[in-house]
């Protein structure tokens, strides 16, 4: 599904409503495959004709109006006050000071499972239009889901390669199932630093890591499983009422899989390194205990 790009359908008072993330990823397929694709509308069979942006009912004559919405004209995000001046640019990394706030707080959640590892460097990501991205979404999930509390900072380990890649465009769940996909085809986070450390953070020739901080919209959740490609349903009934997100478990979570790119965004890249203890660290890194992991690492 196009990150940026939401699918509604006009219903009996002429409001327009939107689609459910599986709906919104058949009908970008279809615009991809220039083709006609089954959806449903209020639990019935409709035929969707993307270019022509209507549905008809299948075994009557009901046409339903589409449209295909592209929240990058929202122009109502700012970006974040204490950021640096971008100058016009759309990506900016920029070295956290050693001993600033930010930097400590970041380091306090990074030392909470990983006390051995000596941190060389945290680069907050500036990225406009995934921040704005991000934030788009974020509103729309707490509009769905009548409450705020739907955001938490995850890990997410990666090797040198992907860097680049994540930081211009974010997390990409076609990773999925590179190391795994034990609960779903998406995205992976974890919880805890050292989970992201074990495997997913690389090391490279000089026997460097990479770990992000990130946010995450795991909005409301439930139990994964393997071969999900989107949430499952809520207990509502509603076939467009699902849930943002799986973890592995519901009383304890250690990781989540979110199944929209645009869910994540990769807010600080920190770059360590495995030490012995006589080497001190840096007074200056990571945040919350949440961790992300995109199946391609964390």
């Amino acid at each position: 599904m196009s990150s940026l790009v939401e699918w509604q359908y006009k219903d009996h008072s002429g409001t327009m409503v939107s689609f459910d993330m599986l709906t919104n990823y058949i009908l970008e397929e279809a615009v991809r495959d220039n083709s006609k694709v089954t959806i449903k509308i209020n639990n019935e069979d409709y035929e969707a004709n993307v270019a022509h942006k209507r549905a008809v009912k299948f075994g009557g004559r009901r046409d339903i109006e589409l449209l295909r919405k592209d929240l990058k004209d929202d122009t109502s995000v700012s970006l974040p006050a204490h950021w640096d001046d971008m100058k016009g640019s759309l990506l900016m990394l920029v070295p956290l000071t050693p001993g600033s706030k930010e930097g400590h707080d970041i380091e306090k959640e990074f030392r909470k499972t990983l006390l051995n590892n000596t941190i060389l460097t945290i680069e907050r990501v500036q990225n406009d239009s995934l921040w704005k991205s991000y934030q788009i979404r974020k509103k729309l999930l707490e509009e769905k889901n009548k409450h705020t509390n739907n955001e938490k900072l995850l890990f997410h380990g990666t090797s040198s390669d992907s860097i680049t890649q994540i930081n211009n465009h974010g997390f990409n769940r076609s990773y999925a199932g590179t190391h795994g996909a034990a609960i779903g085809n998406g995205s992976y986070f974890a919880v805890n630093s050292s989970y992201s450390a074990r495997g997913y953070s690389k090391a490279d020739a000089q026997g460097n890591k990479r770990m992000y901080l990130a946010r995450v919209l795991v909005g409301d959740y439930t139990q994964g499983q393997a071969g999900l490609i989107v949430p499952p349903a809520k207990p509502s009934g509603k076939d467009a009422d699902l849930y943002d997100s799986v973890t592995d478990n519901t009383s304890n979570p250690t990781m989540f899989v979110i199944f929209s790119d645009v869910q994540a965004y990769p807010e600080f890249l920190i770059h360590s390194s495995k030490s012995d203890l006589t080497v001190p660290s840096l007074v200056y890194q990571y945040f919350p205990t949440n961790c992300i992991c995109l199946c391609e690492g964390f």
